[in-house]
């Protein structure tokens, strides 16, 4: 579970699967809308973006709180060589803007913040403007040279029902580095950091098929048409720091025992942002013996390294995510299938062996953000339908 950010009011980052639906990952479920020709490019910031196309266009039901505080942010790449931006007020021909010079094809980073009746914008983290508002803006825009349309991409859309601080401004666009979580705890909690890894999305090892060997045939007759994949083997080159003697043995422990729960436990890795993180439900299986050179003077930084051999048995998945910005909020799920599916729903608890059509709900006791794990033969899912986020369809 990780915590909701209840400032954030409109979140879309534009990852979505290929469709019409840009959803809204922030507790408003404020889920947008494509038309006009838009669709979701790959030529983006993180991921995915929106290109606009022309006349393309994405409809959300959230608006600008103009009445109060808020902090607006995007990447954008356009393709002319300048951007600008209008308030627009009550009254005829009453507005505010500001055109900027920028490199076509190249996305930046954009926040207008409105604190009081102070008016800030950054661009790529620099202050452009800063003004009073006479009144209360009724309407805003992004706009561009391009009199035939737009081409512009849209990348990491936030919406705050705060202002944000220009040291807050800075973090938003910074690179992070890549978190890897084990039951919701970051790994740097205990003082563990991943130097490299394997197995994390390499492609799956074939189980074996039906064979037939004819004695009169060259070679061997092979099923083809349905495959079926072994587990996933996930190895993670680790180190472990630690102040003193005492406080490494003490992080080793309580590291280890993350991995000695019932049942299996939840990897999450985000690595270009967190709407869409690769997780797992693994085992360890193996033992893990951290080399330490413990020395005569080492009464300050210990560092030990080792290899963290982690098994996921059910490797073909559906991830879901659903936001709950208060406690008992509920997630649907409608499905059909032939096949057995395990349900692992993000809070600890899980539901297995799901078959037939079946409509199922669970409700979550805390508010908070939970990725949902759908195993099983997902391919053969016959009908699916939810109320939560998709963030993969289909993830092996």
């Amino acid at each position: 579970m990780t915590v909701v950010d209840k400032n954030l009011i409109l979140y879309l980052p534009f990852d979505d699967p290929d469709g019409s639906i840009a959803y809204d990952y922030s507790m408003s479920r404020a889920d947008g809308t494509l038309s006009g020709g838009a669709f979701f490019s790959k030529q983006a910031k993180i991921a995915k973006s929106l290109d606009l196309n022309g006349k393309g266009e994405c409809v959300t039901s959230k608006v600008i709180p103009f009445s109060s505080d808020f902090t607006l942010s995007f990447y954008l790449k356009s393709t002319t060589k300048k951007v600008g931006w209008l308030l627009n007020f009550p009254g005829i021909d009453n507005f505010l803007e500001q055109w900027l010079d920028v490199v076509p094809e190249r996305f930046y980073f954009f926040a207008f913040v409105k604190s009081g009746n102070l008016f800030t914008v950054y661009q790529n983290g620099n202050e452009v403007y800063r003004g009073t508002l006479a009144a209360t803006p009724v309407g805003f825009s992004i706009n561009d040279c391009n009199l035939s349309g737009s081409y512009a991409c849209i990348d990491e859309l936030q919406l705050f029902n705060v202002a944000k601080t220009p040291v807050e401004i800075l973090k938003m666009q910074s690179d992070t580095d890549v978190e890897y979580y084990i039951d919701g705890k970051n790994f740097k909690e205990f003082g563990v950091y991943v130097s490299a890894s394997n197995g994390l999305v390499g492609r799956l090892g074939r189980k074996e098929s039906l064979t037939v060997d004819w004695d009169n045939y060259h070679g061997i007759v092979r099923d083809k048409k349905r495959p079926r994949y072994k587990e996933r083997n996930i190895t993670l080159d680790c180190f472990i720091e630690a102040s003193s003697r005492s406080a490494y043995v003490e992080w080793v422990n309580l590291f280890m025992a993350q991995f000695d729960k019932e049942g299996t436990q939840r990897l999450t890795i985000e690595y270009d942002g967190k709407t869409k993180p690769l997780v797992y439900e693994v085992i360890s299986m193996d033992d893990v013996d951290p080399a330490k050179k413990w020395g005569t003077y080492n009464d300050n930084l210990m560092v030990g390294t080792f290899k963290l051999k982690l098994i996921e048995d059910e490797p073909v998945k559906k991830v879901l995510r659903h936001i709950g910005g208060t406690a008992n909020t509920k997630v649907e799920i409608n499905v059909t299938s032939s096949k057995l599916l395990n349900i692992y729903w993000g809070d600890g608890s899980h539901t297995f062996d799901v078959s037939g059509t079946k409509a199922i709900e669970h409700t979550y006791s805390e508010p908070g953000i939970y990725d949902i794990i759908i195993t099983g033969v997902i391919e053969d899912i016959e009908n699916f339908s939810t109320n939560a986020i998709i963030v993969w369809n289909k993830l092996l």
